[in-house]
């Protein structure tokens, strides 16, 4: 009981999460096979793994709607006197149910070579508008008094942008793959370039649109959960399109284009698709909140509060006691009052735990990111400082000893049954991920692990934590501490993408300018990350 209280929210983002980047894949496999292959007869190979990855995604979508289905019944059911019969009647079961139908026939239709009939392509065309259509049905256009239709057209291009941009790049990244093909790469590269040239514009266009009716004001940007989750979108799509306008540029230039180059291409569009999925967690989080139109003037954080929330202030390096801090509600009376505590945040001691916590945790990543720079100089004299993993080592041991003072070793909660709180769980896995993570990637700066496949688990664990963040949500029934308390997770999640992302290029791009610039930019993040821990103070 007290796992489906506490996580519920977190699942209902997820399972968005997951439908709105099925979506992008599936929409934007049409729009590939119908735009930049068109005429084009892909091999044999490339063909198979692009209807292969649009089958997945059409399983995907399918598997997440059906989830969606039952969880919102569930929640619906047991909060009301409906029966199942009247769920049947409801529009968003209906909308749902068409998305995997239409899903559903997709996936049938990719049994054949759809550039050969001119029928099976105007299909697919219909059937990818109606899955797009019937997912936008159920965003927030659609709940709105005002200006619903206009809403609901904006919402709808702002899908299909990302689609033919993000959702379509896998599939040009296949077809770039295929051997021998040298004119049909150079081809489907132009068409694709135009592609998405045209996809950002209506993907641009289409959110000021729909953030002039759903913000409202210049407060409501930064004041609001909704604003800060905007922002951050902003940012990551300022990174997509930093990658994305070198490689258009390329193209322009004209005539055959070397091995490298398409090297280059490859790479740069790989960060762009995990930066673009990445955004679309962060939509995902962002219809879970209410638009900060929506939201009240006296609950919005104003330019002075964050002043004195995030002004400079030198670290706390000593904790209080123990003995001072809340003692800990028993698992009984969190689900009798159907809610889980983490104890007062309003008491000074137990501020003062946690920013003890979050700074100690700055510092360790601070000296992380610090030799990491150190290492990426390749300076002599300094080839210690290429074990700046170990460093998370210490990181890892400080969460498992402090991160709950209500469980072993310090509080009274044993070991084990300590597990049985999501939040004590979840810590301890955090720290058994951040200790492994650590022994691998040492043994990797060590040249004790050389496989390609082993490089790249940092950057991807550092990825996936960086958009989980962007999930985490905060119950702390203050509005103002919860925009404060997600400011500074929003922060460290964009800047923990561009590390990711960063040293993924890193390890990918052949040596030259742009490796050494991605090599001088993830450490560099990891330190603006940790002067956030560093500075960070419970609201």
């Amino acid at each position: 009981m007290i796992w489906l209280l506490r996580d519920f929210d977190l699942l209902s983002v997820l399972l968005h999460a997951a439908i709105l980047s099925f979506e992008a894949l599936l929409v934007g496999g049409i729009a590939f096979l119908l735009i930049p292959a068109a005429g084009i007869r892909l091999s044999e190979e490339a063909w198979g793994r692009c209807s292969g990855l649009m089958r997945w995604s059409v399983i995907g979508l399918i598997v997440s709607e059906a989830a969606t289905m039952v969880v919102s019944s569930a929640s619906m059911l047991a909060g009301s006197s409906l029966g199942w019969r009247d769920l049947l009647d409801t529009s968003f079961l209906r909308a749902e149910a068409l998305t995997i139908l239409f899903a559903a026939v997709v996936g049938w239709l990719l049994r054949f070579r759809v550039e050969s009939s001119k029928a099976l392509r105007a299909s697919l065309l219909l059937l990818g508008l109606g899955v797009l259509g019937s997912i936008v049905f159920l965003s927030h256009a659609t709940s709105q008094m005002t200006h619903q239709v206009l809403l609901v057209i904006l919402t709808a291009f702002h899908h299909l942008g990302t689609a033919t941009w993000i959702g379509a790049m896998p599939y040009l990244l296949i077809a770039l793959a295929q051997k021998g093909e040298a004119t049909n790469s150079e081809l489907l590269l132009k068409r694709f370039s135009a592609m998405a040239l045209v996809s950002v514009f209506v993907l641009v266009a289409a959110g000021i649109g729909m953030a002039w009716f759903y913000v409202g004001s210049v407060e409501g940007l930064y004041g609001t959960s909704y604003g800060l989750m905007l922002l951050a979108k902003i940012y990551l799509l300022l990174l997509m399109l930093t990658l994305g306008s070198g490689n258009w540029y390329l193209l322009r230039a004209g005539g055959e284009l070397p091995q490298g180059v398409l090297l280059r291409l490859r790479r740069f569009s790989e960060a762009e698709i995990g930066l673009g999925f990445t955004v679309l967690l962060a939509a995902a989080s962002l219809t879970a909140q209410s638009p900060a139109v929506d939201v009240q003037p006296q609950d919005m954080v104003s330019a002075h509060v964050y002043r004195q929330q995030f002004a400079p202030r030198w670290p706390l390096l000593t904790s209080p006691p123990f003995r001072a801090l809340t003692p800990p509600s028993s698992m009984r009376q969190g689900v009798e009052e159907h809610q889980y505590s983490e104890g007062s945040v309003d008491d000074a001691n137990d501020k003062a735990w946690s920013d003890y916590n979050h700074h100690w945790a700055g510092i360790m990543v601070l000296l992380a990111g610090v030799l990491a720079l150190l290492a990426a100089g390749r300076w002599r004299g300094l080839r210690w400082a290429r074990y700046w993993p170990l460093s998370f080592a210490g990181l890892a041991l400080f969460i498992v000893l402090r991160a709950d003072p209500e469980a072993w070793p310090l509080g009274p909660r044993p070991f084990w049954a300590s597990f049985s709180y999501p939040d004590v769980l979840e810590h301890r896995l955090e720290a058994l991920l951040i200790i492994g993570f650590a022994a691998f990637e040492a043994a990797v700066q060590a040249g004790k692990l050389r496989r390609q496949w082993a490089s790249r688990i940092f950057p991807l664990i550092c990825a996936l934590g960086a958009a989980l963040l962007l999930t985490y949500s905060h119950g702390f029934g203050n509005p103002s501490s919860e925009v404060l308390a997600e400011a500074s997770h929003t922060l460290i999640a964009v800047l923990g993408a561009t590390a990711a992302w960063a040293r993924w290029l890193d390890l990918r791009l052949p040596d030259g300018k742009y490796r050494r610039i991605a090599g001088f930019v993830w450490p560099v993040a990891l330190v603006l990350v940790s002067l956030v821990l560093i500075n960070y103070r419970e609201a």
